[in-house]
């Protein structure tokens, strides 16, 4: 059975086995994830989890498996603080992924480890396990199903997200092989997760990752204490490939999955990405396009006759000329080219200011809003043949600005094929801290060199340097 073999990779894993190249990666990642955990904590969406969180359930004053929602200095259940850790790391679009996988794998992979690793008092090294056994899987199955997985409206981080839960989960409660697979079983019986919320402009996109978190922490407890779950959750004829990622001709006997068990263990962490901006990351290439064009252009945006961005069908499906709110914004091309084109900056603060200043309504007496306004009511979006070619390996992005008489006419234009964060287009670790730094200006920076020795200490010592 395919999950007994990861159960087995899961359970023999060590710290020793990893690269230094990984861990330094993972360690970036993590500080990456808190940071951006740290500041989305004050959005909406976690505000509303944790206030929901508290209605529904008592604090149990008298356990002692307690774990911290970052940034809060609350403490509460295990579950429930990995849940909103969860919603928290994802809300701002700013957290980690990979390009091939398609999937959110810091925002499930760290407030599953952190809430364990807490409470149990575990640690660095084992902390470190955890976190890289969750990569590992979780690239290796969200490469298995997509990009079939996601083509069918499904969302990765939700789904493939409650696996990889489940393997931190079973690697660091240690469970045996059998309970492993039983966990996992569990897990695939919840996975969920519609890309109609990530469009549709919800806070359901959010809920995938912590509701993610939730039911792999809840799984590999339940395996822990003899709950069974089906084995073959994932090739069965009624599982995960079968009914999630396939059509009906699909079967599940003739379909080997041998190729792909051969890369367990071999998976490399480093090429996950980091964000810049705010926006869903096919609109990456755009933005950085448009940030180049503006470096020509300065302030003479109100000359811009009409623009054109020719990108990759996925990309430029992100057609909302006319976002109602903030989750859509995140999804709106136009308006993200648009923002980099007359502001020059694409930040969080940036967007919060914009939207105070009218954005998202029907009228607005600032210029500035109503210059990126009139951008994208004269903004072409194509999906460009050629370029689609190029995607997954790449995700590029044309875009081309023509100016008015001012300017005689002129055409400028660019092209990005993957955008700044990858692995063939890196941030410094300086780009990590000065990211970390524009989300929490008032947090004392030097608490993070805790995670350059992560190795040396306990998680409890650790979360609470690293939350002051």
């Amino acid at each position: 059975m395919f999950l007994q073999n990861i159960s087995k990779f899961i359970s023999n894993y060590r710290y020793e086995q990893a690269t230094v190249e990984s861990i330094t990666t993972v360690k970036a990642a993590f500080l990456d994830f808190f940071g951006v955990t740290y500041r989305g904590i004050k959005e909406d969406a976690s505000k509303i989890a944790l206030n929901t969180i508290g209605e529904i359930f008592s604090t149990n004053e008298n356990s002692n498996l307690k774990a911290t929602v970052i940034g809060t200095g609350i403490k509460t259940d295990v579950l429930n603080a990995a849940f909103v850790n969860g919603v928290a790391a994802h809300t701002l679009e700013l957290d980690d992924g990979h390009r091939g996988a398609q999937i959110h794998l810091g925002a499930v992979i760290f407030p599953t480890a952190l809430a364990i690793a807490e409470s149990y008092d575990l640690s660095g090294k084992e902390f470190l396990e955890g976190v890289m056994v969750g990569y590992e899987v979780g690239i290796l199955l969200g490469k298995i199903v997509n990009p079939e997985h996601r083509n069918k409206g499904f969302h990765t981080t939700g789904t493939v997200g409650t696996f990889v839960s489940g393997v931190v989960a079973s690697k660091l409660l240690k469970l045996d092989e059998t309970q492993i697979l039983n966990a996992l079983g569990l897990c695939g019986t919840q996975a969920a997760g519609l890309l109609e919320s990530d469009h549709g402009g919800s806070m359901g996109k959010s809920l995938h990752a912590g509701k993610a978190v939730y039911n792999g922490l809840l799984s590999a407890f339940l395996a822990r204490n003899g709950f069974t779950g089906s084995g073959t959750i994932f090739e069965g004829k009624e599982g995960f490939l079968k009914t999630m990622v396939y059509d009906d001709d699909y079967d599940a006997e003739s379909f080997s999955l041998e190729d792909a068990l051969k890369d367990v263990g071999k998976v490399r962490v480093r090429d996950i990405y980091f964000k810049k901006y705010p926006f869903c990351r096919h609109l990456h290439s755009s933005i950085d396009t448009a940030l180049k064009l503006k470096a020509s252009i300065g302030e003479e945006y109100d000359h811009i006759k009409n623009v054109a961005v020719k990108t990759y069908a996925i990309a430029a499906d992100h057609n909302n000329f006319n976002p109602k709110n903030l989750e859509e914004l995140k999804q709106s091309l136009p308006y993200a080219v648009a923002i980099a084109l007359v502001v020059g900056e694409v930040s969080v603060d940036e967007i919060n200011q914009l939207i105070e200043f009218g954005l998202l309504d029907n009228y607005s007496t600032v210029d500035k809003v109503n210059s990126i306004k009139n951008l994208v009511n004269n903004m072409l979006l194509l999906s460009d043949d050629k370029l689609n070619e190029l995607y997954p390996d790449k995700r590029p992005s044309n875009v081309i600005i023509k100016l008015d008489e001012h300017f005689r006419n002129g055409v400028f234009q660019n092209i990005t094929l993957l955008p700044k964060g990858d692995f063939e287009n890196p941030f410094q670790l300086r780009d990590l801290i000065d990211k970390f730094k524009g989300l929490n200006p008032q947090y004392d920076i030097n608490n993070l060199t805790v995670i350059d020795s992560l190795e040396e200490y306990t998680m409890k010592y650790v979360v609470r340097k690293l939350n002051g």
